[in-house]
């Protein structure tokens, strides 16, 4: 119960992005609203299995949501085009921490109509005043279901097809920004901890896709880091590299 707890608080908390998928590095405060917004590819294969077991256990939708939502996020913008997977995102872009993540009130609405504006900023915390610098808010879940339709007098099917709509909207916005660097070193032990979870994924989820991308990273790592019967630690802009990378 503890664990299914704690699962539920960080996929409502800022530690997770809630228009892209993907859990940041870890969280500066008690509440896990503040992370530092750095990604790791192994926070999201470690993750993505907790998640998927909880589902199994549960057979709640939420959790294989969240699997589902990190391993959307690693195909789509980790993973390199020879089929191995990138490290990580930094936390900065423009100059400063967590840029690109954070929204306000008049950023929401000049992308959404009325009534999405109403139920995002609602659901996610938007404010004038914001919970982090500048009147910034960082996306977090603190309202209930039940609170959601009372308030919105509607049931959450339908407040969950507006959320879907206006989700997808800031993210396309979103990727107008200057996003963060991408750190592109495919290493060796964090694509085997991901290859693992998108494997296991794939079975759980009965999804094809997911075996596939397990599949192509497992080729990329054997016929391109597998040395004189040997795997090497990383490969970057065509150079496989044996040394420790720290």
């Amino acid at each position: 119960i503890m664990t299914l707890s704690d699962l539920k608080e960080m996929a409502a908390g800022g530690i997770y992005d809630h228009l892209g998928g993907g859990f940041h590095r870890y969280a500066t405060d008690a509440q896990w609203l503040i992370p530092h917004f750095e990604k790791m590819l192994y926070d999201q294969a470690l993750l993505s299995k907790v998640y998927l077991q909880a589902y199994q256990i549960t057979k709640q939708e939420r959790y294989a949501r969240i699997a589902t939502e990190i391993f959307d996020y690693i195909l789509r913008d980790m993973t390199d085009p020879a089929g191995g997977f990138y490290s990580a995102e930094d936390a900065d872009s423009e100059g400063r921490e967590g840029t690109f993540y954070l929204w306000d009130p008049r950023q929401t609405a000049s992308v959404l109509d009325e009534e999405q504006t109403r139920l995002f900023d609602a659901i996610y915390g938007v404010t004038n005043e914001g919970n982090f610098e500048k009147g910034k808010t960082i996306l977090n879940i603190k309202t209930s279901i039940k609170q959601l339709e009372d308030e919105f007098q509607k049931d959450w099917t339908a407040i969950e097809s507006i959320l879907r709509t206006a989700r997808n909207r800031l993210f396309k916005e979103r990727a107008k920004r200057i996003r963060p660097h991408r750190d592109e070193k495919i290493i060796t032990a964090w694509n085997g901890l991901m290859i693992s979870s998108l494997a296991y994924g794939g079975a759980v989820l009965e999804d094809e896709k997911y075996i596939e991308a397990a599949r192509r990273s497992a080729e990329f790592i054997l016929s391109t880091l597998h040395k004189n019967g040997r795997l090497m630690r990383y490969y970057r802009d065509g150079r496989v590299v044996e040394k420790a990378f720290l």
